[in-house]
């Protein structure tokens, strides 16, 4: 009888106790999951209504939570706010020659990725988009002085990184062009320098830590070089939930988070950048109702925003990301 007791009052003053381990447990794994789902809000426009676009390019001011656009039919740059308004458009007289990329950094000024023949430069631009200088880069190494050939830019913590997907070569400069760091990563991803034409990037996108992340499509996978080399990839091929048929941009938001587009299967695919890159949903499918998509390309995050450029003039989807 003794040994009864004394086991009751064991079991009540362990009690409290589990119940706060299991309470504590289940609210890391809920915090942990960090789950998100996709809520379509709006396609950018102006004050006539949507504005029609196909397969245009992004810059994103965070600052100013401000989104760049960056249309390859008239090369011209469109600035939405936050309400994805269109507040100020530049670049339709050609000053820039023909636009590949443009990102912002946290003062507001422009970087414009842009050729002029077979000369790529980047314009330094102010925060109305009036080219103030050509940005001269310097001491570059002879990996970057021949076949090179930027398509994309981003501006990261007072880094710019230019990247040149058919060589598959980067470029890591500070905001004077002065060369910091650049390599070349056919051989990293085992990919044959001479079959590289084999092997199209689709998406390439930089985050705040300066990790590389980009997609092959032919290889269902999306790729991250950290800034330390090391190189992750994740993905299967297939046409079920979080499987990649043709896949296209990605991006990356602070919450460490992924969004894949699959052009063929008119998604967006959504997942943790945990070591299994869990997948937790994806939003969309192939239509011209509200909220679906036609052959979405590229991936831009802006805070809570999500942003999506298509084709078929379907314009830019804008989604808000919300807790499940």
């Amino acid at each position: 009888m003794k040994t009864y007791a004394s086991i009751i009052v064991r079991f009540h003053r362990t009690l409290p106790v589990a119940i706060a381990c299991l309470l504590f447990t289940m609210f890391m794994l809920s915090s942990t999951r960090a789950e998100a789902k996709l809520v379509y809000l709006y396609n950018l426009s102006n004050f006539n209504g949507s504005i029609a676009s196909s397969w245009v390019t992004f810059g994103t001011d965070k600052t100013q939570k401000e989104l760049y656009v960056v249309n390859p039919s008239d090369q011209s740059v469109d600035v939405f706010n936050k309400t994805g308004l269109l507040v100020y458009s530049f670049g339709e007289e050609g000053e820039f020659g023909a636009i590949r990329g443009l990102d912002v950094d946290d003062n507001g000024t422009i970087y414009v990725l842009s050729s002029r023949g077979k000369r790529t430069q980047v314009v330094i631009a102010n925060f109305r988009g009036d080219p103030q200088e050509v940005l001269k880069l310097e001491n570059l190494p002879p990996l970057f002085t021949d076949n090179f050939n930027p398509e994309r830019i981003f501006c990261r913590k007072g880094h710019l990184y230019l990247i040149d997907p058919r060589e598959f070569k980067v470029l890591i400069t500070d905001l004077h062009g002065n060369y910091e760091d650049g390599f070349e990563f056919a051989s990293m991803i085992n990919v044959n320098y001479k079959k590289r034409s084999d092997f199209d990037i689709r998406g390439v996108t930089v985050d705040a830590e300066g990790t590389l992340i980009f997609t092959i499509p032919v290889n269902s996978l999306v790729y991250l070089i950290s800034p330390d080399k090391k190189l992750t990839t994740f993905g299967r091929r297939g046409s079920s939930p979080g499987k990649f048929n043709i896949i296209g941009g990605v991006a990356a938001d602070d919450k460490g988070r992924l969004y894949v587009a699959d052009t063929l299967r008119c998604v967006i695919m959504v997942f943790e950048r945990d070591k299994d890159f869990t997948f937790r949903g994806e939003y969309g499918e192939r239509g011209f109702d509200p909220g679906n998509l036609i052959a979405p390309m590229e991936v831009a995050v802006l805070g809570d925003l999500v942003y999506v450029s298509q084709s078929a003039n379907r314009g830019v989807s804008v989604y808000r990301i919300t807790p499940e």
